[in-house]
């Protein structure tokens, strides 16, 4: 394992990030059935996942560790799939953020 990742702050951010990733899944498939509050609870934790990606994705572009770096590229490739350009995976997380706003003014419009 890297230095990048023998951080305790980032092994613990991951933890939380798969904790939250978890937690989102097993939710997402009684969505249907949730009412308005669980939905913005649904959303809330999709927002704050997102935020928790967006700080690991900012602190891989500041080291020079090479699974730092590897991970980097990893998820610039997954933006382009998604037809982001891997250049700018900001574009990416701003999408990413205005669908939840979007999502989170239909909720509260229930």
């Amino acid at each position: 394992m890297s230095g990048f990742f023998e951080s305790e702050v980032v092994r613990n951010a991951i933890k939380e990030m798969e904790e939250l990733q978890q937690e989102i899944i097993e939710a997402t498939f009684s969505a249907p059935l949730m009412t308005p509050e669980q939905k913005r609870e649904h959303i809330d934790l999709m927002k704050t996942f997102l935020e928790k990606q967006k700080n690991l994705y900012f602190r891989l572009t500041l080291s020079d560790d090479p699974e730092a770096v590897s991970m980097k590229e990893r998820m610039k490739e997954a933006a382009e799939l998604l037809g982001f350009s891997g250049n700018n995976i900001d574009e990416l997380f701003a999408t990413m953020e205005e669908t939840l706003d979007r999502l989170d003014t239909i909720t509260e419009e229930d």
